[in-house]
């Protein structure tokens, strides 16, 4: 009967550390469903950061695609600045060769009716004359 005893405070004994080893088993398993959850929330966050990465790169590629296109409308645009400048200074030079030459037709005009008076006052004479 001694034995009994002992095997019932033995019995007892290893209740109490299942119980407890149980207690741990679900406390470890609430731990594990806890680390499981932020995990999925943190993939999920994670998940969404690289989205937002992914756009922002998308986004900067177009900026600085927009940048050299930019860059290139100004180089265009310089030249064809140096296009109108160009044009400009060669239609001043026109406007002046043009005035110029317009003086020089009024002068030839005026030697015209100037010689053409004196080749009529001549005519004019040889006729009284003859």
């Amino acid at each position: 009967m001694t034995d009994r005893p002992d095997e019932a405070s033995r019995l007892a004994r290893l209740l109490r550390d299942i119980e407890e080893l149980e207690k741990t088993r679900t406390a470890l398993l609430q731990r594990v469903e806890r680390t499981r959850s932020s995990l999925v929330v943190a993939g999920n966050r994670t998940a969404a950061i690289r989205a937002s990465v992914d756009l922002l790169c998308d986004h900067i590629t177009d900026v600085v695609a927009s940048a050299a296109e930019m860059s290139m409308l100004e180089h265009d645009i310089q030249a064809a600045d140096r296009g109108v400048e160009e044009v400009r200074r060669e239609s001043s030079g026109l406007a002046f060769e043009s005035e110029s030459l317009q003086e020089t037709l009024d002068e030839a005009d005026e030697e015209l009716e100037r010689l053409s008076s004196i080749l009529v006052e001549r005519r004019g004479k040889h006729s009284k004359g003859h």
